[in-house]
């Protein structure tokens, strides 16, 4: 049998994992790519929900290696999946992924997402030279400064790179995307990257490093222009990973019988769910479908 039958006869399983539901984009965006064409006849989608506690994420665990040993707990657990791939659809867990022992010890692919942001980034910034990037991400994510040093080794310049880490804005998202506390956070965060600021010109690239980020990017765009430019892009990883899960090298023959499955440790809102199937339903009915039937397990991981 030649390796392009082997490819077509089985199903092929691709893991997305996010803390919370804004990796759920990600998942979204595979799930259309296939459905208009795949090397595989087969699909299991999985999103696996790594969020450890319903009051505590990885951002409010006490220090790294306790992050790194909770995640190395989620990892094995998605293994028993037995993906092809797994995508870290998580700026924070992409971090924290490399301190973890799994990733050590996994012959899985992993693939995280900080590098498809570092490289949208890099190729914005050298396409238009007079400009900068304000990485707007979780505190994990933005002290590591993960983006800003790929950058600096890709060549460009610390004073064209603002950090600004969001305290808790990905916790209120995904709590209810449609807070009115939402927009507020949002307008502050903003401003407080302007004041970082040496002179205000040229274009802003802002990148949205953090999954939750992408449902509010109308928001993100007029608090931009409010405080800094007229000129300014949105930046959003979440694409950029889903068109990677797809580069497979592989002939694209097929419009494959997708399966979806979303599981996670902790138990979500019906209001919680009610707020993404609302945002998502237009785009993919299929994923509102699957989160309206995930499958809680108490035990998917172990967080002491």
């Amino acid at each position: 049998m030649s390796r392009t039958q082997e490819i077509k006869k089985r199903a092929h399983t691709i893991l997305v994992t996010d803390s919370g539901l804004g990796g759920l984009s990600v998942f979204t965006e595979i799930a259309n790519r296939l459905k208009a064409g795949s090397p595989w006849q087969r699909v299991n989608l999985v999103y696996f929900n790594a969020w450890p506690e319903v009051d505590r994420g990885y951002n409010h665990l006490p220090d790294m290696d306790t992050k790194a040993r909770v995640f190395h707990n989620a990892m094995t657990a998605m293994a028993v999946h037995e993906p092809d791939r797994i995508f870290i659809a998580c700026n924070t867990l992409s971090v924290i992924y490399p301190l973890t022992r799994f990733s050590t010890e996994t012959h899985i692919e992993v693939t995280g997402i900080v590098d498809d942001g570092a490289a949208m980034i890099h190729q914005e910034l050298v396409n238009t030279p007079d400009s900068r990037v304000i990485i707007f991400g979780t505190p994990t994510t933005t002290s590591a400064r993960s983006h800003e040093i790929r950058l600096k080794k890709m060549g460009i310049k610390k004073n064209r790179i603002i950090n600004q880490g969001c305290i808790n804005l990905a916790g209120k998202i995904e709590r209810n995307p449609y807070s009115d506390i939402v927009p507020e956070m949002i307008d502050d965060n903003v401003k407080q990257a302007a004041a970082k600021m040496e002179t205000i010109q040229g274009r802003v690239f802002a990148a949205l490093c953090c999954t939750h980020f992408g449902y509010c990017r109308d928001l993100f765009v007029a608090a931009v222009k409010k405080y800094i430019t007229d000129d300014v892009v949105i930046l959003n990883p979440n694409k950029a990973m889903a068109h990677r899960a797809l580069a497979h090298g592989a002939p694209v023959t097929n419009h494959p019988d997708i399966s979806m499955h979303i599981v996670s440790r902790i138990p979500w809102e019906t209001s919680r769910i009610d707020a993404y199937s609302r945002m998502l339903k237009d785009i993919s009915p299929e994923t509102v479908d699957a989160l309206g039937r995930y499958e809680l397990n108490p035990e998917l991981f172990d967080i002491i």
